[in-house]
């Protein structure tokens, strides 16, 4: 026993490891026995783990790039001829089980090395084996939520594997940043192995980013057929033939036909195929992390041998100009951290680009929304138009002064939300849904909203937080019998900044009215206030979180806030039906005529509501 555990470890790599003993489950993408050769950027990341002389390894990728078989292989290798304790950090509790029941059980039960490791044959059950916990010889393998801090202050590790590290919470609990609690666990190894695998987020706040930088930074670039130079594939050089068809409704279907890449230093165009069969290899930027021990990875979609260039090119024009999919987009397919739209120089651009409306409302609009902010002693009032391509018209911006504490100032605003809205042929549109935000003079809100239900109007609160959907939660609250809407503010602010950086007419557009006889109250006040926030970087316990904050802490923004409410009202009114089916109805019923003069409603659209609930 002695002479065995004094036996050097093989110094097979993870690599040679992996290709020699690893089945993949069937949840795999390529379930069976593995092949390095099919995604050849993960064989350096993978051999890296068994260098003396690198600590850290960094990984950001797109989605799809084999990370999950990477970590497979890491595991298997360590617990078939290096035994020692290994932690896998997942971003919750939740996705720690599902990767452990998916994919970890799967290999271990699949790969005929590792099966006698964890199991005895011979028995049924086995009390050493749990979802979060598996015993083996000579070690143990510990998954934990990154939001748990106990699970990450657990007995001493070795290995230490961080999935989608970006995805992690800033703190875990009171405890502090969950990478640097659970590092705590590896003092006591000389030989100790830390690794960061993920897809970025946001420019300026992703921790792949950051840890990428202070490594080699190590980019997978393919040689150039023509010129002999290796490139980086990046999107930009992409050269894309596709049709786009816009039907009646301004809704955009996008066929790709080809997609090549041109070379940026010689300029010839070479397809897919014969870019992923040319050499390719790492190049390194910052050799001298080496000092360091810290090597960094970075692959794209484009390299993917999972992915396509026509799925990950229309997907990004499908994308354009919806900050939301454009950074689903930037994050899984181009593996590259979003720049947020954040912040404008001043409100000039917005004041140039106001427009006459030939009438009170534009004949594009086909639904009116209303969003309310309450002040102490005033009503901050905007009514938007919205049109089939989800283009907002600003039809009025007013202030209702008054106390909310009295009956007339509720009054006062009835006469806003119920009055019709004219067109230039004669045809009126009223208010179909409207969002009061209850955060002041709550119990007044309320009261107000709950005999004007039945008219789509609703109580709402904000709630900040990145990741949380404009539509966050309904639900009612303990002293009154109404519908109360949650929204996440920060993802509706982010949306706004986005759609204002589209240039009129192009979809999701905003457009301005100039000041006529209505006095529609679009000045340089209201622009000032629209653009009084901007995404801002603070550091928590060694995180980086964006928070939207006012530029000068002294200025308003209430006119943000009210577009914010009014763009949470339109996607409400949308609900569970599809987009196109939605508009498409608006304009049928527009059509029809069914409001002719001041004396008649228009039923058809005012009154069907639509499950908010969805």
């Amino acid at each position: 026993m002695l002479a065995k555990s004094l036996r050097p470890v093989p110094r097979m790599t993870v690599s040679e490891w992996a290709d020699k003993y690893l089945y993949l489950p069937s949840t795999a993408a390529e379930p069976g026995r593995y092949k390095t050769s099919r995604t050849p950027y993960v064989k350096e990341i993978m051999n890296a783990f068994t260098d003396d002389e690198v600590q850290k390894i960094v990984f950001k990728s797109s989605s799809q790039s084999g990370k999950s078989q990477l970590l497979l292989a890491i595991i298997g290798r360590f617990a078939h001829l290096d035994p020692c304790n290994l932690m896998i950090v997942q971003p919750t509790l939740e996705t720690a089980q599902d990767f452990s029941k998916d994919r970890l059980e799967r290999m271990i039960k699949d790969s005929a090395v590792l099966t006698p490791l964890f199991y005895d044959l011979n028995k049924t059950r086995n009390s050493n084996q749990t979802i979060l916990s598996k015993m083996y010889r000579g070690g143990r393998i510990v998954l934990v939520g990154a939001n748990s801090p106990a699970g990450l202050a657990s007995k001493p590790i070795r290995i230490l594997l961080c999935d989608e590290c970006d995805r992690y919470p800033a703190s875990a609990s009171e405890e502090g940043d969950p990478i640097s609690l659970a590092e705590k666990r590896q003092t006591t190894y000389f030989n100790r192995k830390t690794a960061l695998f993920s897809t970025p987020t946001v420019e300026g706040y992703s921790r792949i980013d950051k840890e990428y930088l202070l490594g080699t930074q190590e980019k997978w670039l393919h040689q150039c057929p023509n010129c002999g130079e290796y490139h980086w594939l990046d999107y930009r050089d992409m050269k894309v033939d596709f049709t786009e068809k816009v039907d009646e409704l301004k809704n955009r279907t996008i066929t790709v036909n080809s997609v090549n890449w041109r070379c940026p230093d010689c300029s010839f165009e070479f397809s897919e195929l014969t870019m992923k069969n040319a050499a390719q290899k790492y190049v390194a930027e910052n050799l001298d992390a080496l000092k360091n021990g810290v090597r960094s990875f970075w692959v794209n979609g484009f390299s993917s041998t999972f992915l396509s260039w026509r799925q990950i090119m229309q997907e990004y024009l499908e994308a354009k100009g919806d900050e939301t999919r454009e950074r689903v987009v930037f994050n899984t397919r181009f593996g590259v951290s979003y720049q947020v739209r954040g912040e404008f120089q001043d409100e000039n651009i917005f004041l140039q680009r106001r427009e006459k409306y030939l009438a009170e409302l534009p004949e594009e609009v086909l639904l009116l929304t209303a969003g309310v902010d309450v002040q102490a002693n005033r009503l901050e009032i905007e009514i938007c138009g919205w049109s089939s391509d989800e283009s907002c018209y600003g039809i009025l911006r007013g202030t209702n002064w008054g106390s909310p504490t009295k009956q007339s100032t509720w009054l006062e605003l009835d006469k806003i939300l119920d009055r019709e809205y004219h067109f230039s042929n004669g045809k009126t549109l009223k208010v179909a849904r409207t969002f009061i935000d209850s955060g002041f003079s709550t119990d007044e809100v309320y009261k107000y909203c709950s005999t004007r239900q039945v008219k789509g109007v609703f109580a709402i609160k904000g709630k900040g937080g990145a990741g949380l959907p404009l539509l966050y939660q309904f639900g009612k609250p303990k002293n009154a019998n109404i519908i109360l809407v949650i929204l996440g503010v920060d993802t509706g602010k982010a949306e706004i900044f986005s759609r204002l950086a589209i240039e009129p007419p192009g979809a999701k557009s905003f457009h301005f009215p100039v000041d006529d006889e209505l006095e529609r109250g679009y000045d340089e006040i209201y622009f000032k206030e629209l653009i009084a926030e901007r995404l801002t970087a603070r550091k928590s316990g060694g995180v980086i979180n964006m928070t939207w904050e006012k530029i000068n802490p002294k200025s308003r923004n209430e006119s943000l806030d009210i577009r914010n409410y009014n763009l949470a009202a339109m996607k409400s009114c949308i609900g569970n039906l599809e987009p196109a089916e939605f508009w498409k109805m608006q304009a049928a019923a527009l059509r029809e005529g069914v409001v002719e003069n001041k004396k008649t409603t228009n039923k058809k659209i005012i009154s069907r509501e639509i499950d908010i609930f969805g």
